[in-house]
């Protein structure tokens, strides 16, 4: 049975002043290619507080464990029960804003499952030291843990990370420019880089 995947899509997109969702990568948007790159694998859950996306048949829409854009953690606590409660043993985390396929995330994270950490905590990318805690696999384990710490009020979510189990796992050099864009020259830089690194 494999595990799901959870596509973070619900943020603000303050910086980029249109939905990073709906950008638009080789004729498709974002969501749209990241759910069709999984969906024959595995269930995609979207965390899109409210917001339905075009192009995202199969696709369930999950609300967050807190009200009003509270963050990824809310995002990531409902996941995490519904996995608990459909017998799976975690949830790969993907946001929105990257150029990475879902699956192939997903093939660079399988030689680190072997780690007991894989089954019990939080295993994650970093890139040159940054921690990438959107991008990873976070167990069903950690779900009471994250809601505690929600529900004492605490949503930073590398802070979250360092107080359970984690393993950090070296971002591939020639991916680390196609993650984490927020503004439209960043994501125009991201596509040139994807363009470059295909091409190679």
């Amino acid at each position: 049975m494999n595990n799901p995947l959870l596509i973070l899509c619900g943020g603000r997109s303050s910086r980029m002043g249109s939905p990073k969702p709906l950008l638009l990568y080789r004729g498709q948007t974002l969501i749209a290619r990241q759910v069709a790159d999984s969906i024959a694998h595995r269930p995609v859950w979207l965390a899109s507080d409210g917001t339905i996306f075009p192009n995202t048949d199969g696709a369930t829409y999950l609300a967050d464990y807190l009200p009003d854009k509270q963050g990824a953690l809310s995002a990531i606590l409902s996941a995490l029960i519904l996995a608990e409660k459909h017998g799976f043993s975690g949830v790969y985390v993907m946001s929105c804003d990257t150029l990475w396929l879902p699956e192939n995330m997903i093939a660079l994270l399988k030689p680190h499952t072997q780690n007991p950490i894989f089954e019990q905590g939080i295993s994650i990318f970093q890139d040159n030291g940054q921690w990438l805690p959107l991008l990873g696999f976070w167990s069903v384990v950690v779900a009471g843990s994250l809601k505690d710490w929600l529900d004492s009020g605490n949503k930073r979510v590398q802070h979250f990370v360092k107080h359970n189990p984690h393993q950090t796992i070296d971002l591939p050099k020639e991916w680390a420019k196609l993650s984490n864009f927020n503004t439209p020259d960043e994501f125009e830089q991201a596509v040139l880089a994807a363009n470059q690194f295909q091409a190679a």
